[in-house]
């Protein structure tokens, strides 16, 4: 999944070659885009599904995501881990 699939609104994009923040809307390019992934655990997969969202760097500072990790296989490990 990908954030290109109509996330954030239209109208907002100057750029039609650009992606736009799903939290504020602005134009960002991929060079500097930030994809932030979440998956349900095991015992809740079946009521929420994985969503991917595109974020500009100011909205992952403003939204306490100061240290993400750059590999996009990283994930924090579960108590279950």
């Amino acid at each position: 999944m990908t954030a290109r699939s109509g996330d954030a609104d239209a109208t907002s994009v100057d750029d039609p070659l650009a992606d736009a923040c799903h939290r504020c809307g602005e134009s960002i390019y991929d060079d500097r885009m930030i994809r932030l992934s979440s998956e349900p655990c095991p015992a809740l997969d079946d009521r929420y599904e994985a969503v991917t969202r595109s974020y500009c760097p100011d909205c992952v500072a403003g939204i306490g995501m100061i240290a993400v990790a750059t590999d996009p296989g990283t994930r924090s490990p579960t108590e279950a881990e």
